[in-house]
């Protein structure tokens, strides 16, 4: 009996120390954590317009006098690079002169995460670069004659808000943005890679360049022209009224159109697909090979359909037919 005793008497002793390392692992994260001191100061910089913005910084875009506030550990301060050059405001981080001990302190699985806080004033903003998973949040309303947005690199836009005569947006290798812009002009969105942008917009036009993996969900106005052109296994989801409709579709991209429109031109290739059925027009214009089109139209079709294409219709409109070459042309619901 009494042996029985030790080794269950062991037995716990050794629970409860286990369980005593359990409870001082999360303590000394905890301490690790907390022990990076941060440092708030105020730098003051010359006119700038613009933004250049690299490395893991977060940076919050604020109307007022030209200044920056930031907010970083105190140990890398000296490594952080601000400063402006052609009324750019540059954002950066020299990691490769930390010290290879301070380094440490910020890699591997319990390593600290590095803080980089920068809250940027001016009364006017005509373009922002963003990469190296930058961040960018925009807490007012901006205005500017033009405007032009690039972001690359896992970099993301969080909120945006711009009225402009004309707009530039640029997203590539799984940049990701939340944008709200106003143009008179219109809106040009270039999206490739795995990049992901969410858009409500104003203007006479939008065009669209959208490859790779790319996601576009687009909400608008009225506008006059909308000229889409999508390829790889890119996906865009547009929402608004336009009266001339230019779509271009290549490789596995889908588009899907909800709203109304006038007149419609699509060519088609491969197995990329075209979901219209949602925006009544009244003309529309098809050259499809390998490509799925549905569409929902009034008065006219001129349509030629090669290499396994399908074009599905809704109305009553009469057809111009150029070629159909073992493609299909039927009414929707015969899908």
């Amino acid at each position: 009996m009494k042996r029985l005793t030790d080794k269950s008497l062991k037995a716990i002793i050794g629970m409860i120390a286990f369980a005593f390392v359990i409870v001082l692992v999360p303590q000394s994260l905890q301490a690790q954590t907390l022990s990076a001191k941060l440092t708030d100061k105020e730098i003051p910089v010359s006119e700038f317009n613009s933004l250049n913005v690299s490395d893991d910084f977060e940076v919050t875009l604020a109307r007022g006098a030209y200044g920056v506030r930031l907010t970083v550990d105190q140990d890398l301060a000296p490594y952080v690079e601000v400063y402006v050059k052609a009324k750019t405001l540059y954002l950066s981080y020299d990691e490769k002169s930390v010290p290879k001990e301070l380094k440490k302190l910020y890699k591997g699985r319990n390593g600290l995460t590095p803080v980089f806080r920068v809250v940027a004033y001016t009364p006017e903003i005509q373009s922002i670069a963003l990469s190296d998973n930058a961040s960018f949040i925009g807490v007012e309303e901006f205005t500017s004659p033009q405007f032009e947005l690039t972001a690359i690199g896992k970099s993301q836009v969080k909120n945006l808000a711009v009225t402009a005569t004309s707009a530039k947006i640029i997203l590539k290798k799984n940049a990701q943005a939340v944008m709200s812009v106003k143009s008179d002009r219109g809106v040009e969105v270039n999206t490739d890679n795995n990049s992901n942008l969410k858009l409500t917009f104003t203007g006479k036009e939008l065009a669209v360049n959208s490859e790779g993996s790319s996601v576009l969900v687009a909400n608008g106005e009225p506008c006059e022209r909308m000229n889409i052109f999508s390829s790889g296994s890119s996906q865009v989801s547009v929402t608004a009224d336009a009266e001339k409709v230019d779509l271009t579709t290549e490789g596995s991209s889908k588009v899907v159109l909800t709203g109304k429109g006038d007149a419609m031109t699509v060519k088609g290739s491969r197995s990329s697909s075209v979901d219209a059925f949602s925006m009544p027009v009244k003309t529309v214009e098809a050259n499809l090979s390998g490509a799925t089109v549905t569409v929902s139209v009034e008065k006219e079709v001129d349509v030629t359909l090669l290499s396994g294409s399908s074009l599905y219709y809704s109305g009553t409109p009469d057809f111009k037919i150029g070629k159909i070459v073992k493609s299909t042309l039927a009414p929707y619901g015969t899908k």
